[in-house]
């Protein structure tokens, strides 16, 4: 089973203030979780400002990762809602450049104090860069909700061509068969996006609507499961690195 595991950049703001020394330690801090991944998972995915709020850019922290060494493959968020064409084509070739394996085209969250959007939707920037050419040299997916709603919305992200989708963190195997029935006749691989179910993680599961209750008792079978469905896993623990890892070295025994 491929499994790969989400981490959030440092935020660039302290106090509302930019502290280099700051942020230079909590780079270090995060280089050193990437490591700790090592020998547990096949990928590492690197978000984009998740809630909105300024973070090192998710291609600029992937680079962080490969600097160190780390051998694992990288793959990164991009988000849309606050990027225009020119500077979504500066990060996608700077992706290119790094050596990005692949990256998610996303809306992503409200900006914090920000209400000015960009205009731009996430099937739309992902047509404009396969009509330039650059899914040619970098794998560049979608976003799915967890729940497969409007036959409508779901052709506009089928016509863009993804090369994969990423599902929003399911709740149970039922929703990721639902997705996967969907999705099998267009033969676009899914990966299925999971919480690590934890107290730290309780204040996000609720911001988005996630009931983990199906699985919490033992995630690392419903992990397993997903991963007999979807061709890779996804794991999240926004609040909680060390559960995280708990699941993976658990998962590692199976």
């Amino acid at each position: 089973m491929e499994i790969s595991f989400e981490m959030n950049p440092p935020k660039i703001l302290a106090d509302r203030r930019f502290d280099l020394a700051l942020l230079k330690n909590e780079t270090l801090e995060f280089t050193d979780r990437a490591s700790k991944l090592i020998g547990l998972v096949k990928n590492i995915h690197v978000t984009d400002s998740v809630l909105g709020l300024a973070r090192l850019s998710s291609v600029t922290a992937a680079s962080l990762i490969m600097k160190t060494g780390n051998p694992l493959s990288l793959t990164c968020s991009v988000r849309v809602r606050d990027r225009n064409r020119t500077s979504l084509r500066q990060i996608v070739s700077d992706a290119i450049l790094t050596g990005v394996k692949s990256l998610l085209i996303l809306m992503g969250d409200d900006p914090c104090g920000d209400v000015n959007h960009s205009g731009l939707r996430p099937s739309e920037a992902l047509k404009m860069l396969n009509i330039e050419k650059y899914g040619s040299v970098i794998k560049l997916g979608l976003a799915l909700p967890s729940k497969i709603g409007r036959q409508d919305n779901l052709q506009s992200k089928l016509s863009a061509e993804p090369n994969f989708f990423v599902t929003q963190c399911i709740a149970s195997i039922s929703q990721l068969k639902e997705i996967k029935a969907a999705i099998d006749p267009h033969k676009i691989p899914i990966i299925a996006c999971i919480m690590v179910p934890s107290e730290k993680n309780k204040k996000s599961a609720e911001r988005i609507g996630l009931d983990w209750r199906g699985y919490y008792s033992d995630p690392v079978d419903f992990i397993m499961k997903a991963g007999e469905i979807a061709a890779e896993v996804q794991l999240t623990s926004p609040n909680n690195f060390r559960a995280g890892i708990e699941i993976l070295e658990r998962m590692r025994t199976k």
